[in-house]
């Protein structure tokens, strides 16, 4: 561990623990409240074809929603990792991630009580897209406002470390729903080649000017 990153161990205050004690079991419960509406269908004859033909959509919409969330966790851990000192407004963007992230077991419902319906499709995006703006608004905040990232990296660096956290979630997820739709091939591509931007343009100002966030 070198003395940099000794230092911004030492440094974290109180107030950020008891943040990210807080954060993680907001995701441990909401992780968790996926799973409660998994129900059996009626007059279930006990075979795995039967289940899977009447409840599909159900694992579907549950597998993506448990990506997303542990994605969304791992983004959070990333996010705070560097973040040595507790301020107002990043526990104002915290708070609305996680009221986000709560959200989703009833987005995952909307998701696959109509599949074929896109109001709730675009509902269930337009949450994924919100909590990674979130994620944004807290790391830009921390290291804009607040100057709480220690070591302190590059300006440039982190600017992309908040265009990456407000995109990558809603174009990720809206990949995920093309992928899966018919006729909807031209938009898949042209949200994978803005995935694929992004994540070079996220390397290559890393490399750049030194130093990852």
């Amino acid at each position: 561990m070198t003395n940099q990153t000794t230092d911004a161990v030492a440094h974290k205050d109180h107030g950020l623990d008891r943040l990210l004690l807080f954060s993680d079991g907001v995701f441990a419960i909401a992780i968790t409240l996926l799973a409660i509406e998994l129900h059996v269908p009626e007059g279930w004859d006990g075979r795995w074809a039967t289940l899977w033909a009447e409840r599909w959509p159900m694992f579907t919409a549950f597998a993506l929603s448990f990506a997303i969330i542990g994605v969304f966790w791992n983004t959070h851990r990333r996010v705070f990792a560097r973040m040595t000192g507790f301020s107002n407004g990043v526990m104002i963007f915290n708070m609305l991630a996680l009221a986000g992230v709560v959200l989703m077991p009833f987005a995952t419902t909307l998701l696959y009580e109509q599949p074929r319906n896109g109001e709730g499709a675009w509902i269930y995006l337009s949450l994924v897209a919100a909590v990674g703006v979130m994620h944004a608004g807290a790391y830009g905040w921390a290291a804009f406002a607040a100057d709480a990232i220690r070591p302190r990296p590059h300006r440039a660096v982190s600017a992309t470390v908040v265009v990456t956290h407000a995109l990558m979630p809603g174009l990720a997820c809206a990949l995920s729903f093309f992928l899966m739709a018919r006729g909807v091939g031209l938009l898949a591509a042209a949200t994978a080649l803005a995935l694929a931007l992004l994540i070079a343009g996220r390397v290559w100002v890393g490399r750049r000017f030194g130093g990852t966030a």
